[in-house]
């Protein structure tokens, strides 16, 4: 069992883990290693495909905090068309790494049910933010030279994840973000990617929407709980 600190909200009185089923033992040795973190509490994971586990931590003063989509998308069978906007890449301008960070920053908090989030400094935020991922599917929108947007990929073998997309404020329901998905799925095909995974919070309908007119199918949903650890 991996209980530890929620990344981007250490702060918190909460220790992240999973549980796939409703077992007061399980849970128990959940809020035991909490504790000896310093977290009063647990954020809890689970998906709708274990919905005993929703009801046994409701039943405990648990509240649903957040819910994760997971849909995916054949990329063989998908024809996006093109990115309606032009797209440069990571690999072609490496000198917009502080730009890129200055929009994470702005977009970390703005996901829902995430508005404490605090960001890393610079070198460390680059060290799992940028770097580790295919500089040639990081995805960047620029109007003139000042970044818009980006969105990346994180890839496995023949499969591939839509990882972390970041827009202004002030540019979001512009197209940016749907140039990206476009990009990456060209991308995914290009480079023989068999399918495309991404997870998408339900409150972030346009995006939902997006997805499903790209082709992207449901799977399941991941539902976020917080709650106080067992005593």
């Amino acid at each position: 069992m991996d209980v530890k600190p929620i990344p981007g909200l250490e702060h918190l009185p909460f220790a992240e883990v999973w549980l796939c089923e409703p077992d007061e033992a399980l849970w128990r040795e959940a809020s035991a290693a909490g504790r000896a973190i310093g977290k009063e509490g647990l954020e809890v994971w689970t998906t709708d495909e274990t919905p005993e586990v929703v009801s046994f931590l409701e039943e405990r003063g648990y509240e649903i905090v957040r819910r994760y989509r997971i849909t995916e998308l054949d990329v063989a069978a998908a024809d996006p068309g093109p990115p309606a906007l032009p797209l440069t890449t990571f690999a072609a301008r490496p000198d917009l790494a502080e730009e890129l960070y200055e929009i994470a920053c702005e977009a970390y908090p703005d996901q829902p049910g995430r508005r404490e989030q605090r960001m890393s400094p610079f070198e460390v935020w680059r060290s799992w933010g940028l770097d580790p991922h295919p500089a040639d599917a990081y995805f960047i929108a620029l109007d003139a030279e000042r970044v818009l947007g980006y969105g990346y990929l994180e890839v496995d073998g023949d499969t591939a994840r839509h990882g972390f997309m970041a827009i202004r404020r002030e540019a979001r329901g512009r197209g940016i973000a749907g140039a990206i998905k476009r990009a990456q799925i060209a991308y995914a095909k290009a480079c023989g990617i068999r399918s495309l995974r991404t997870a998408t919070e339900l409150r972030l309908t346009s995006m939902l929407s997006l997805n499903e007119r790209l082709g992207y199918r449901p799977l399941y949903t991941e539902i976020v709980l917080r709650g106080t650890a067992a005593a």
